[in-house]
């Protein structure tokens, strides 16, 4: 697997440099219905999003499993792998959202040293476009509930709106899926603790027993010799009875004894593969929360249904404006001009710009939108950094399995290699 090779020549390297106690001291420590308050300060009231802050990630924390035997320790290891790979899956989605909010932040800065006569002109034409667009808006239906801003931002992303509202559907109904799992595993596992506290205590009664047992045979056997040697009477039927239950006492603590024991590993085994699977679940919910909170700050809703809504009022808007359209001509030879302007400075994507001359001519709201661009960033860092600790914490597990079994190495080893094989026939299918 190629995240493993890398990661094992990686670990190899800093083997040679660091301590045997100092590398098993690393290893032994390695363990959306969204917020939106439109632009213009109007607020809708809906169910509050779901966000994964500081305090709820250490909570989803992913839990130590011991698994008890070899296979055990292959599902296991098939069970990281799995997590890994949909670790990098995110990562690498992660990173072309963040080289696209990255552009935008390098066009704002090439926009900001156009100087001289060049920005005179760029400024003038951001000014007669304002002003056309100004006057269309004045013909506008004021009965939407749908701001300026709200429009501006959906004109951004206008040809994936409709994928947007069915993605964040679909992401909300996962999230509930996932919450929903959560609870049946924590109840699993608050069931199986509640077995083990049981089995315990059975096992404990057992001993107990068997103490009380031990104590009364023998003495019913003290007080046979007594009455055998002071009424010399034959005392032969209460010595085999005390014999017959003394065994039946003892085979019966024996059995029950060993069914608790069968039954305190079963319970074990129940209870890794039920906090297993509670890890893998936790980072689904983790990532999925990161997906949901991101599109809800990014297209400024609260969740999928506000986000149809406002998509109603958005298709009405437009609606309304192609009817307005006699300054249209007007309105494109200047955009054209800004357009041919902006590609000049080598500005990467300058039609994003002829929908937000506002913030070319403002200051202010050129600084609100690199702030906005820059929390963007901020929170998919937090993303890559989450799935790329959880990786390494993943593979510094598998690595410790390894290196703790190594009569097994081969047999855990090709596990990994196994489910690298998968990936690359699927990356082949997918190709």
């Amino acid at each position: 697997m190629a995240f493993w090779s890398k990661w094992k020549k990686t670990q190899k390297q800093e083997t040679q440099q660091i301590p045997v106690s100092d590398m098993e001291q690393r290893l032994g420590q390695s363990k959306q219905q969204a917020k939106a308050v439109s632009e213009e300060g109007q607020t809708h009231h809906q169910e509050e999003p779901v966000s994964v802050g500081k305090g709820e990630k250490e909570n989803l924390e992913q839990e130590e499993i011991s698994p008890v035997d070899k296979a055990d320790q292959k599902n296991f290891i098939r069970d990281c792998c799995e997590s890994i790979a949909e670790n990098e899956r995110q990562i690498q989605k992660i990173k072309q959202e963040y080289e696209q909010v990255t552009e935008y932040l390098t066009d704002i800065q090439k926009i900001d040293r156009i100087t001289g006569e060049s920005r005179e002109i760029m400024l003038e034409l951001c000014k007669k476009i304002k002003h056309l667009l100004q006057e269309r808006n004045q013909y506008k239906n004021r009965e939407l509930t749908i701001t300026d801003g709200q429009i501006r931002r959906f004109d951004m992303y206008q040809d994936e709106l409709i994928d947007e509202i069915k993605k964040m559907y679909q992401t909300e109904a996962y999230q509930r899926a996932i919450e929903s799992d959560m609870k049946h595993l924590e109840e699993e596992k608050a069931y199986l603790r509640q077995n083990q506290r049981e089995i315990v205590e059975k096992q404990n009664a057992l001993k107990g027993m068997s103490k009380i047992l031990a104590a009364l045979i023998i003495s019913l056997i003290v007080l046979f010799v007594v009455i055998y040697y002071t009424m010399r009477v034959d005392m032969t039927y209460p010595y085999i009875g005390t014999l017959l239950l003394a065994a039946v006492s003892a085979t019966v603590i024996f059995v029950e004894a060993n069914r608790n024991r069968r039954d305190m590993s079963l319970t074990e085994r129940k209870m890794n593969k039920a906090i297993g699977l509670l890890n893998r679940t936790k980072i689904k919910y983790i990532n999925n929360v990161s997906v949901l909170d991101y599109d809800r700050h990014k297209f400024k809703v609260k969740n999928a249904a506000d986000f149809e809504n406002f998509w109603g009022e958005y298709c009405k808007a437009k609606e309304y404006e192609r009817i307005f359209r006699e300054n249209t001509e007007q309105l494109n030879r200047s955009n054209e001009e800004l357009l041919d302007l902006l590609t000049e400075h080598k500005v990467a994507d300058p039609e994003v710009w002829l929908i937000q001359t506002y913030a070319i001519l403002d200051k202010r709201e050129m600084v609100e939108i690199r702030h906005e661009l820059n929390q963007r960033r901020q929170k998919l860092r937090e993303q890559i950094e989450y799935n790329t600790t959880t990786k390494k914490k993943l593979l510094a597990r598998i690595n410790g399995l390894i290196q703790k079994n190594p009569e097994w190495r081969e047999e855990l080893l090709e596990v990994v290699q196994e489910f690298e094989r998968g990936l690359n026939r699927e990356s082949e299918n997918n190709a």
